[in-house]
């Protein structure tokens, strides 16, 4: 069976996307049989998985990254025609949110969620037309769907009439704690960042909820003596619409409320571990990996009880209604101020992110790819009677 793999967003910057696709591949690479092959597209300078490079099994060609319409359209295609002429035509073809216009073999198609769909005022219109226009067509003609949790799951049956056969959990593979290096976390202190605190990572994006939860902070600070040194430190880049972030923190003192826009890796690696808490009230999520990814470091996480969140974060997290300012602000406060409460947390979340391993990723996709190889199997023989 050989795999063609589009990896073109590892390196890009997309946040979840980039993240599912890293974690398939070190997946894959730690568990594919003898008789599996990949090859997979990736952009020119992205740094690919360490258990990708050198694998013998997996070749990597290198493109020029291109916006979306463009990828689909021509790079995506010209690489797998190119492929074909190669006699190295694919069994399956692998990509994320799109299918290309044109492929030589079936296309398994991820889908991480549909946002769009549910909450489209948060998207700008082009973008809500052409997600909500391609993937309803796409995730019909795919061979089969992947998605990242049970709760995206049953949406996408429910929202496209899909049989349930067709789609399949992928979960997410949370990066296992690193060494920061020192300058990580000077550069964090010369931008203003002191401890004590609590961090959101993650995209500014309205769905993400970020500017109630700074209103809540903001109210339980001035309320409790006990937090007058703590701040919120929000890191993550803007997506699309603005979402009332900057008019929340309007009234807090001078660094209280910090910005910091999109951090590196170890930059985050210092938030997430020394973070007072994790906060992480998304009203929409297919997934939510940085709960996860504090648990691993012994954060205790705030998180919404909305969407995919609870099904992710199962006891590991202390959970709230999203939309309910002042259970958000109970949460805070007992996350904040109970330490037995926190304690438990920390012990919770360390068995909890242990069911997240790369292994049991790998395991699920080399599973789905199978049976999605035996489809094609199926229907070849169907074909020639």
């Amino acid at each position: 069976m050989m795999i063609a793999v589009d990896a073109t967003c590892v390196g890009s910057g997309l946040g979840g996307d980039e993240t599912l696709v890293t974690g398939m591949l070190r997946g894959l690479a730690l568990v594919m049989p003898n008789d599996c092959r990949l090859r997979v597209l990736a952009a020119r300078g992205a740094a690919l998985p360490a258990e990708v490079i050198g694998h013998r099994q997996i070749t990597v060609d290198r493109t020029v990254r291109r916006p979306g319409p463009m990828h689909f359209t021509m790079t995506l295609p010209r690489w797998l025609a190119g492929l074909s002429r190669r006699a190295e035509r694919p069994d399956l073809v692998l990509t994320n949110t799109h299918a290309p216009v044109w492929s030589p073999a079936p296309v398994v198609l991820t889908v991480t969620d549909l946002s769009f769909l549910h909450v489209p005022a948060a998207y700008p219109r082009a973008t809500r037309l052409r997600l909500q226009t391609a993937v309803r067509r796409q995730v019909r003609t795919a061979l089969m769907v992947l998605t990242i949790s049970e709760f995206c799951r049953q949406d996408l049956i429910a929202s496209y009439a899909l049989p349930p056969h067709k789609v399949r959990v992928i979960p997410n593979t949370p990066d296992p704690p690193g060494v920061p290096e020192d300058r990580a976390s000077e550069r964090l202190a010369a931008r203003g960042v002191r401890a004590p605190y609590i961090t959101y990572l993650g995209n500014l994006h309205p769905r993400k909820n970020v500017a109630r939860s700074i209103t809540a902070f903001l109210a339980v600070r001035d309320r409790l003596p006990e937090l007058a040194e703590h701040s919120f430190v929000i890191a993550g880049g803007r997506w699309f619409a603005g979402s009332g972030e900057e008019q929340a923190a309007a009234a807090a003192p001078p660094g209280v409320v910090q910005f910091l826009g999109r951090v590196d890796d170890a930059e985050r690696e210092v938030l997430l571990r020394d973070a007072t808490a994790l906060v992480y009230l998304s009203t929409f999520e297919g997934f939510g990996l940085p709960p996860l990814e504090a648990m691993a470091r012994d954060t205790p996480v705030l998180a919404a009880d909305a969407t995919a969140v609870p099904e992710v974060c199962g006891d590991g997290a202390l959970l709230v209604d999203p939309l309910d300012l002042r259970a958000i602000e109970s949460g805070l406060t007992r996350v904040l101020t109970e330490p037995a409460l926190r304690t438990d947390l920390v012990v919770r979340g360390r068995a909890r992110v242990q069911q997240y391993t790369v292994e049991r990723t790998g395991i699920a996709l080399l599973a789905a790819l199978t049976a999605a190889a035996g489809r094609v199997a199926e229907q070849s023989v169907k074909s020639s009677r």
